[in-house]
């Protein structure tokens, strides 16, 4: 079945991370703006977790997902003038924080 074949080639695709690197000129509000209208999958709350761990670690995971989209958003978050990048997931995570939508974050 083509189309079972199809799903499984995507199932075997590796996965990659968008990263997304400390700069010293965007304010944290931007940035949570900028990851939360380009990775509709991430929450306010979660992004800010994200701005919280880039502004300590000096980089951090925004999401995990296919190469090209992590293309697409990559490329999406360099528009707002983040510096963004992608790496391929099985690379080890850079510092805490990283991961899909797994793990709650703290209290409020």
């Amino acid at each position: 079945d083509p189309k079972q074949m199809r799903r499984e080639e995507i199932e075997r695709e590796p996965m990659w991370r968008l990263l997304i690197h400390n700069d010293d000129v965007h304010t944290w509000d931007y940035v949570i703006y900028a990851i939360v209208s380009v990775v509709k999958t991430v929450t306010r709350k979660k992004a800010h977790r994200i701005t919280t761990t880039v502004h300590t670690m000096g980089s951090a995971t925004v999401t995990i997902t296919w190469k090209q989209q992590a293309k697409k958003y990559c490329m999406e978050l360099q528009k707002w003038g983040l510096t963004s990048s992608i790496a391929p997931e099985s690379d080890g995570d850079k510092g805490p924080g990283g991961g899909g939508d797994g793990g709650g974050g703290g209290g409020a």
